[in-house]
């Protein structure tokens, strides 16, 4: 099944009028914690947990931190409960001027989108911490290309909505008469905007620098030369793997 085919996209725009500040430390944790796990080569997905602040229709995405990932009993990923909120607590406890809130969550994703295995992390959030999270999509696979998509960052932030199973592009769905709409979540892409202050900009130039230089990184041990260049297509296996239907 392709990527498409899996993909949970919304037929629809986003009409919610929000917007995404990504900090660039969010981002430099973010590039540290892909090229981490691919230098280790460590399975399962990678996931990590997004603070900042919301001010009307502006969300400011000011730090991460990578989470615990478990398994339920039905084979869904799932973050531990207790510590994810002892996490998050703690990081609050830190950065209390200006008060930070989990604002939403990270991981990899195919450019076609979120899948149905983002799923369970994705509702476990809605419900149990924040009913408006969004999601911050990195695509490994992008990576290569960055410089030749004009510099543009290799990631793509969603906003989640619940929609009938059939919703045409105006947003109107189609019902059957005497049929119930059962309603699934669906996600919707935002703008969003990096800082880009003198300081920013070095951090922005770090991260392009980070994926465009890891290929070039070598071991000690194994003289194999592949952090992301060759693990990225690792990582994006590893990525489908836990995050395709």
């Amino acid at each position: 099944m392709s990527d498409q085919q899996d993909s949970l996209l919304s037929q629809k725009s986003s009409d919610s009028g929000l917007h995404i500040q990504l900090h660039p430390l969010t981002l430099l944790t973010i590039s540290d914690h892909i090229t981490r796990h691919a230098a280790r080569s460590q399975q399962g997905p990678i996931i990590g947990a997004l603070l900042g602040q919301q001010n009307g229709r502006e969300i400011t995405v000011e730090y991460a931190f990578e989470c615990i990932v478990v398994e339920s009993p039905s084979g869904e990923a799932q973050l531990p409960n207790d510590w994810f909120v002892e996490r998050v607590k703690q990081f609050k406890d830190v950065h209390k001027a200006p008060t930070l809130d989990l604002i939403g969550w990270w991981s990899t994703a195919p450019p076609s989108g979120p899948t149905a295995s983002h799923l369970p992390i994705h509702r476990q959030i809605l419900q149990n911490h924040n009913e408006s999270a969004v999601f911050l999509a990195f695509h490994p696979s992008q990576v290569q290309g960055a410089s030749k998509n004009g510099g543009k960052l290799p990631l793509t932030v969603y906003e989640s909505v619940y929609e009938g199973e059939s919703v045409t592009e105006s947003g109107k769905a189609m019902q059957v008469d005497g049929e119930e709409q059962s309603l699934n979540i669906r996600f919707r892409e935002l703008p969003y905007t990096v800082e880009t202050g003198e300081a920013e900009m070095i951090g922005i130039d770090t991260v392009a620098r980070t994926a465009r230089n890891a290929a070039a990184v070598e071991t000690s041990t194994t003289g194999t030369g592949a952090l992301l260049q060759k693990d990225t297509q690792k990582t994006e296996a590893d990525s489908k793997d836990h995050f395709t239907s």
